[in-house]
């Protein structure tokens, strides 16, 4: 790869711009008397830091998020990358397939396109977020330049042999950790990457219902939906969720894979495909078709196991439903879930909504981590 040569190195003064919002929280008077400004420029000097340690970068640093693009993922990748070029790094934001319609509505009320679908890291500059394994990002990773990993998933498989920046934290959204990263920076995003944000942190926190929201969440929102301009989050989060159960001119398959996760747990691998329907009668109809999609799914995938999530969270209406693939799959739902779930015909039923990553895939990885290799 050719290209500019980037090293940025901690700033001796803080611009003038950066905002007293983005600041620590320090006593009445503390801003007058100049130890406001001191710790903030110290903070900040602190936090940019760990920037020199990535030493010279040659060429574009490309960002990307999981497999089966999501709103969270795709707006931690602009976000990140814009951060990155703000620091002074030539970054890109990348995707790795199509997106889905939540997060095309995200995109055009921010007015962003969609970054370009990225198909090999081997001998490319990565920035991973919103997941840290090698089954769910792009393919020749295990040969790429691996400089930062932010994430809010469980650890992954994921190794580099140089020093990196990881970020993981137990948030919401991974939106919300760069965000964060934004403040201790001391950079502002703009309104159009506040909007793309804010919409990952609403989507991944389904508008702060999910069990998953932190207070950094809630702050993250609330700030993020001031910069964005939008003043009213609930119905900006209803048009998202109307987008999100759009599946209109897509086949099944294209419904199961539109956010799709692989793990694999000692020799199993195992996948879900989450998807979101208004009502129960619709999440019954969606249930009956992915069933039909599981043997293709599997064939073309090669999991061994592998479960429909399908989730209904808007107004009142709070529950998400498991569908299993076949009787390996639902013996591992039953030793999974069933202190919480209710076995109700080809699907087991969680109320109110439950997470997949806080919830749902914790569980099956502690049953298949019980059970004996072979």
């Amino acid at each position: 790869m050719t290209g500019k040569r980037y090293k940025c190195k901690a700033l001796v003064t803080v611009l003038a711009a950066i905002s007293v919002g983005t600041g620590c929280f320090f006593a009445e008077g503390a801003a007058a008397s100049g130890v406001y400004e001191d710790e903030q420029e110290m903070n900040v000097m602190l936090n940019r830091s760990e920037l020199d340690g990535l030493g010279e970068i040659t060429g574009t640093i490309y960002v990307t998020g999981h497999k089966s693009p999501d709103s969270d993922t795709v707006g931690s990748a602009i976000a990140y990358a814009h951060l990155l070029s703000e620091l002074g790094y030539d970054a890109q934001p990348v995707v790795l397939g199509d997106i889905n319609n939540e997060t095309r509505y995200i995109l055009n009320a921010a007015g962003l396109e969609t970054p370009m679908v990225f198909h090999d890291a081997a001998g490319c500059n990565m920035v991973l977020v919103d997941h840290s394994e090698y089954t769910q990002s792009a393919e020749g990773m295990r040969d790429a330049n691996i400089i930062s990993i932010i994430d809010h998933h469980a650890d992954g498989a994921v190794t580099t042999a140089g020093q990196i920046i990881y970020d993981a934290r137990p948030l919401g959204s991974t939106a919300t950790i760069i965000w964060l990263r934004y403040r201790n920076y001391g950079v502002t995003p703009d309104q159009k990457t506040a909007l793309a944000m804010m919409g990952a942190v609403l989507s991944d926190t389904k508008n702060l219902q999910s069990e998953s929201t932190t207070f950094a969440d809630r702050e993250a929102l609330k700030d993020l939906s001031n910069l964005a301009g939008v003043q009213d989050v609930d119905a900006f989060y209803r048009d998202m969720y109307e987008a999100s159960i759009s599946y209109e001119g897509m086949t099944d398959e294209e419904i199961f894979f539109s956010d799709y996760k692989e793990y694999e747990i000692g020799n199993t691998k195992y996948s879900i495909g989450s998807i979101n329907a208004y009502d129960e009668e619709s999440a019954k109809d969606l249930a009956e078709r992915m069933t039909e999609v599981f043997p293709s799914a599997l064939a073309s995938t090669g999991m061994d196991m592998t479960f429909a999530q399908i989730n209904v969270l808007h107004d009142d209406l709070s529950f998400t439903c498991l569908i299993p693939s076949d009787d390996t799959a639902e013996e591992v739902l039953e030793a999974a879930l069933s202190d919480i779930a209710v076995h109700e015909g080809i699907w087991y039923r969680i109320e109110p909504y439950a997470s997949r990553k806080k919830v749902v895939v914790p569980a099956i990885t502690n049953v298949l981590e019980s059970q004996p290799e072979e």
